[in-house]
């Protein structure tokens, strides 16, 4: 007669632990979806930028001051002031005519993958972004975001308007994105330095966040 063969308890121990550990992979994995999820869902799926229309009001304040200079070179004679004063009139005339439309029309946009500008080729994957900048820059405020050296990037054009907005891939002394602008606001709001640069600083971080959830799906 045959004994019935016994179960082997070490092989019954390792099935048990390793069911375990597959069960607390998996869960660890939908936390990790989650908390990605949630950095992915605090930014809106998409946020578009215009300038704002500093530029309007500051150019007639200019052009006032530039004929009162003119008015005052005529009454004292002296054509040099006369001349300098209306040449400047006529520069911030022409400024405030380019800016007429300022803070009507988006021409940047940020989505939870991309930046796009009117003055690029092709959008920038924020995913690419390994570091951001937002200073005043005089009259306009500069934007640089520093791109991952392995990366391709898009091709400008130049942007024929004085203080326009205007953005530019460079590749020294690193790849990077500059962006300038007259101001900035979203949503009908003036955004201050340190606003765009969280604005910013968010929707790369969710461009990452995209990223990974790709890679574990």
């Amino acid at each position: 007669m045959t004994t019935p063969q016994q179960p082997d308890p070490l092989s019954s121990l390792a099935g048990t632990l390793s069911a375990e550990y597959d069960q607390s992979r998996e869960a660890q994995r939908h936390r990790v979806i989650a908390e990605l999820k949630q950095v992915v869902e605090h930014v809106p799926e998409q946020t578009e930028l215009t300038n704002t229309r500093r530029f309007l009001i500051v150019g007639p304040l200019l052009i006032a001051f530039s004929l009162i200079g003119a008015f005052l070179g005529v009454h004292q004679g002296k054509t040099g002031l006369v001349i300098c004063g209306v040449v400047l009139a006529l520069v911030f005339a022409f400024l405030t005519w380019q800016h007429r439309d300022a803070g009507k029309h988006p021409f940047m946009r940020l989505t939870r993958r991309q930046l796009f500008h009117d003055a690029l080729s092709g959008p920038v994957e924020l995913a690419d972004v390994v570091d951001i900048g937002v200073h005043e820059g005089g009259w306009l405020l500069v934007q640089n975001l520093a791109i991952d050296p392995e990366v391709a990037m898009p091709t400008h054009r130049p942007v024929k308007v004085m203080f326009g907005n205007q953005a530019m891939a460079l590749k020294k002394p690193e790849p990077h994105i500059l962006i300038q602008s007259a101001g900035l606001m979203a949503r009908g709001q003036k955004l201050k330095p340190e606003d765009a640069g969280a604005l910013l600083n968010a929707y790369v971080l969710a461009a990452k966040a995209q990223r990974q959830l790709d890679t574990l799906r």
